[in-house]
C-alpha cells in the first residue's frame, strides 16, 4: 500500500507516521510512506508518480504561499483522484475539504481508530477491483468481485450469482468463503454468502431477510437466527463509516 503524508511539523508527521505503521502491523498489509514538508515539493512528487492509494494532507502548512488545501485543488485540476484525508487541528476547516472530494479528515491528535477506518475503507476499496477466478465446470471464468451478487449452495454445488451471469460449480462453502474473503463478504445462511455491496436494506425482526440489488431487481434471501447478530454488527460498522 502506497501512502503519502504532507506534513510540515516533525511532531504531527511522527506521530501519524507512526499510527499508520500500528495499523499495517495490526492488519498485516504491507506498507510505503513518502513525506513531505511542503505542498510544492508533494506537487512536483505527484507529477511523476501516479500510483498512490492515499495522501494524508495538512491544511495549514505553516508561511507556505500554498496551503493544504490550494495543493489539493490543484492536485484534482491535473486529474488526479487519489483519496486525500486532510489533517487539521481545526474541524470547521474540514468543510473546505468537500470542495475537492476529500474522503475525510482527521483531527490532530491522531485518532488511531478514525485513521483505521478509513484505512480498512481504501483496503477493500482496493479489494473490490480484484478478479475472482471460479473454476467452473467449462473452465476458469475471471468475475470481478464488483459483480458477484450473492452465492448459494445446492447439495455441493456451489451458483454464483452475478450481475451478469450465474457460474455452477462443485464445491463447498467454506472453499467459497476463502477464495471470496470476509471484507466484502458476508453469510447470513447455511446456503447463502452475499455481497455487502449489493446489500439494500435488512429486515432486523424475525423472519430476519436481506435485500440485495440484483441487475434491476431486488433479490431477497432469508436470514438464520445464527448468522442475524453478526449481520446487524457489520452493518452497524458500515454505517458509522460512512458517517465519518
Amino acid at each position: 500500500m502506497k501512502i503519502v503524508i504532507c506534513e510540515d511539523e516533525r511532531y504531527w508527521h511522527d506521530a501519524l507516521y507512526a499510527a499508520i505503521h500500528k495499523w499495517a502491523k495490526n492488519k498485516k498489509v504491507e506498507v510505503k510512506c513518502d513525506s513531505f514538508s511542503s505542498p510544492q515539493k508533494l506537487i512536483n512528487y505527484l507529477s511523476t508518480n501516479g500510483e498512490i492509494d492515499v495522501l494524508f494532507l495538512d491544511i495549514s502548512l505553516g508561511d507556505e504561499v500554498i496551503d493544504g488545501v490550494a495543493a489539493a485543488r490543484h492536485i484534482r485540476k491535473t486529474g488526479n483522484r487519489v483519496p486525500i484525508i486532510f489533517v487539521t487541528v481545526d474541524s470547521a476547516r474540514a468543510v473546505d475539504g468537500y470542495l475537492v472530494e476529500a474522503m475525510g479528515f482527521l483531527c490532530k491528535p491522531i485518532d488511531e481508530k478514525r485513521l483505521s477506518l478509513f484505512l480498512d475503507r481504501i483496503i477493500r476499496q482496493k479489494q473490490n477491483e480484484r478478479t475472482i477466478p471460479i473454476m467452473s465446470e467449462t473452465g476458469v471464468i475471471n468475475v470481478p468481485q464488483s459483480e458477484i451478487v450473492y452465492v448459494e449452495i445446492i447439495n455441493h454445488t456451489i451458483y454464483y450469482y452475478t450481475d451478469k451471469r450465474e457460474i455452477s460449480l462443485r464445491g463447498t462453502l467454506a472453499e467459497t468463503l476463502d477464495l471470496l474473503g470476509n471484507e466484502n463478504f458476508v453469510q447470513v445462511h447455511r446456503s447463502y454468502v452475499v455481497s455487502k455491496l449489493k446489500i439494500k436494506e435488512i429486515k432486523a425482526t424475525y423472519p430476519y431477510s436481506v435485500s440485495l440489488a440484483y441487475g434491476t431487481e431486488i433479490k431477497v434471501l432469508p436470514v438464520s437466527r445464527n448468522f442475524a447478530n453478526r449481520l446487524m454488527e457489520m452493518y452497524a460498522d458500515e454505517v458509522w463509516e460512512m458517517m465519518i
